[in-house]
């Protein structure tokens, strides 16, 4: 039987995270805050992670991972 029930929806609230992280800002300022930040969030950049995990998840699954660069030692 395969599970249906999983987290699909990612909700933050930026008024919560001022409160909690910016405890003196005023509610003023708070609004204007959550205006600019909602103005200036972009689907378009949720979606490019989205396609990062996807396609970082898709390799995982192959054993296609990139190998890691070696550090260099310099002689001096």
């Amino acid at each position: 039987m395969q599970n249906t029930e999983y987290e699909r929806e990612f909700v933050f609230d930026i008024d919560e995270y001022l409160i909690e992280w910016y405890p003196s800002m005023p509610l003023s300022v708070r609004r204007s805050i959550c205006k600019l930040a909602l103005d200036e969030l972009d689907g378009e950049l949720l979606h490019e992670t989205i396609d990062v995990i996807v396609a970082e998840f898709a390799l995982g699954k192959q054993g296609l991972t990139k190998k890691e660069e070696e550090l260099e030692e310099e002689d001096d």
